[in-house]
Order: C-alpha cells, then sequence, then structure tokens
C-alpha cells in the first residue's frame, strides 16, 4: 500500500489545516471458499506518511478440491481519523497442473546388462517448482542412484535425471519400474508418480565369448578367441583373467589379458593360459573385471570348457610331452548371472 499525496505532512488550505497521514487500523484477506487466508490479521497498523509506502503479507491456501482458475479474494482496509475504510479485490490464480514425469528410453526388454535410464522432469505449470527429487522403484534389478537431486524446474521448463540400471544379477521375467518426484510449489510439498513401465529380463549375457579355440600341451592349455559385447553401452577397462584354484594354476604370460574399452556392438581377441593338475578339471574359471558407464567397478566369474567330457590324460599327451598340440574349438557365452 502507498500513500500518493506528496509534499507536506500539514497541508493548509482555506484557512484549514489537512493531516496527509495516512492512518490505518487494520487489515484483513478473506478467501472465497476455495482459497482460504492463512488467517493473517493486521491491527493498528500505524500512519502512512506522503509518498510512503508498506507490504502487507498474506499466507493463502487452496483446497485440494479448488477449481483452476482465477479467484478473487477481498482485501479489507480499516482507515482511523477521516479516512475512510477500503475494499479491494485480489487476484488469485490456481494451477492445478502437476509436475510430470517422462521416462525417456527405458527398453522393453533387457538381458543381463547395465544400461542407461534418462527421467524428464516436466513442469507444465505457470510457476516454479523447487527442491525437486526423484527416487527409483523396482524388485529383482538395481538402479542407481537410489535418489537424485533435480533442484529448480522453471515454469514451463524441464530437467533430466540420469539413472543407471543394472539387471547383471537378474532372473528371467517382467519386472515393474516407475518413478516418483517430491516437490515444493510454494510452501507446500507435492508428489507425482510415472506410469508403470515392465521390463522383460532375459537371462542372457551381455559378454559373450565366439571363436574359442583351445590347445592342450601336456597340463598346459592355451585358450584364445574373441570377447564381445552384446550389450546396450560401453565396457571399459576390461581385464580377462585365469582364476585359480588348487588344480587350476595361471600361467604367464597369459594369467590375465587386458581387452581395454568396448562399446556396444564391438568385440576384441585375448588369449590365456593355465596349468590344470588334475585329471577331473573339465573347465577353466574365467573373471572378466569392467567398469561401466559411471566407472563403477563390475565382476563376474564363470567356466570356459575345456573338453565335453573331463580330461582324460593318455601316455600319448602325458604332462611330460609337450611336443604335440590338441586343439579344440568351441563357441560359447560367458553366463554374467
Amino acid at each position: 500500500m502507498q500513500n500518493m499525496a506528496d509534499g507536506a505532512v500539514y497541508v493548509e488550505e482555506d484557512d484549514e489545516t489537512f493531516d496527509m497521514n495516512a492512518y490505518l487500523a487494520g487489515a484483513t484477506l478473506k478467501g472465497d471458499g476455495d482459497v482460504l487466508s492463512g488467517g493473517t490479521k493486521y491491527t493498528d497498523v500505524g500512519l502512512l506518511g506522503p509518498g510512503d509506502s508498506l507490504s502487507l503479507t498474506f499466507n493463502i491456501k487452496a483446497n485440494e478440491n479448488a477449481s483452476a482458475g482465477t479467484h478473487y479474494l477481498n482485501l479489507e482496509v480499516v482507515g482511523g481519523s477521516d479516512m475512510s475504510d477500503l475494499n479491494y479485490k485480489i487476484p488469485v490464480k490456481v494451477d492445478d497442473r502437476e509436475v510430470r514425469l517422462i521416462v525417456d528410453n527405458l527398453p522393453g526388454i533387457v538381458i543381463n546388462e547395465i544400461c542407461e535410464v534418462s527421467v524428464d522432469v516436466v513442469n507444465p505449470g505457470s510457476g516454479d517448482v523447487t527442491g525437486v527429487t526423484v527416487v527409483p522403484h523396482g524388485e529383482g534389478l538395481s538402479i542407481k542412484p537410489e535418489e537424485l537431486f533435480v533442484g529448480t524446474v522453471k515454469a514451463g521448463d524441464k530437467a533430466t535425471a540420469n539413472f543407471t540400471l543394472n539387471t547383471m544379477d537378474s532372473h528371467a521375467g517382467l519386472k515393474d519400474v516407475y518413478f516418483t518426484t517430491d516437490y515444493y510449489n510454494g510452501d507446500n510439498k507435492h508428489t507425482s508418480i510415472s506410469s508403470n513401465s515392465g521390463i522383460d529380463i532375459v537371462e542372457r549375457p551381455s559378454l559373450i565369448f565366439t571363436n574359442l579355440e583351445i590347445i592342450r600341451q601336456g597340463e598346459r592349455y592355451s585358450v584364445s578367441g574373441d570377447i564381445n559385447n552384446f550389450g546396450t553401452t560401453q565396457a571399459k577397462n576390461i581385464i580377462v583373467s585365469i582364476t585359480g584354484s588348487d588344480s587350476v594354476v595361471p600361467l604367464q604370460p597369459y594369467a590375465s589379458y587386458f581387452v581395454g574399452t568396448l562399446e556396444e556392438d564391438d568385440f576384441s581377441t585375448f588369449e590365456l593360459s593355465a596349468r590344470v593338475e588334475s585329471e577331473n578339471v573339465s573347465s577353466v574359471p574365467v573373471l572378466i573385471e569392467f567398469r561401466d558407464t559411471n566407472n563403477a567397478y563390475a565382476s563376474v566369474t564363470d567356466d570356459i570348457p575345456l573338453e565335453e567330457s573331463a580330461i582324460s590324460f593318455s601316455s600319448e599327451y602325458s604332462s611330460s610331452d609337450t611336443s604335440e598340440e590338441m586343439p579344440v574349438t568351441y563357441w560359447g557365452a560367458l553366463s554374467l548371472c
């Protein structure tokens, strides 16, 4: 409120002296039923001199079933002395449009892999929303981070929250995935929920071995072939290693093999060596270590079969005989379950 008079506080006219101060005895904002005042009421406000202004703050709240559109609240100002009472209509706009969550690239079918999921936080309303957080939900799989802070989303704008979906340890079947967001519109906290999306998980590895060639030379086995990225995102810093045991001893120089980064649909060769010291060993344990797109460490272990049955040593190919080799070629998949 502002006293629009200017000049001196007291003005003389026709032998009369006029006080240009405005005395405010009180002010009240009344709701219309759908939009309510917070109960703030000003009393004995005081004098408002010429050219002076005064801000009056009222808290208001719209009912949950308030109709969208413009509502007019009644501001009653009680004047003192020679000042008349005043009534003003204060427009208040109610916008019932909620923040929406749009899951941009959630796949319908995934294998045992790590992939990225983007969620758009859309604010269609006429005012900014603040303190926005997004939380993923889903059973039988892993989504990281468990909560992501977005901050402020401007009116008519959007922000994107990125998550990592990990199904490497998931079993086959349909899994429900959805996201929720908490945000503040003014002083009030609100929650929005995305629609449920079903993800069908197929138990198939994202890293597979092909063109395997296994060469036996006595107790020594050399394994070579291709490792392929069958997933939808890159795997970084891949290292393939023989896992040692009482019966299997990794041999240099190929106890481990550094593959590096494999983009999706990419492959690389590798070679491993081990000494097998038991006739009962039919496979060699292999450890694959790598980092996902967020540089998080991951590892899986499985076996590469040496022969269809247990290893059988003969006098022709004894552990001391290194003059001949027995190549055995396989096509295989490395299970990441």
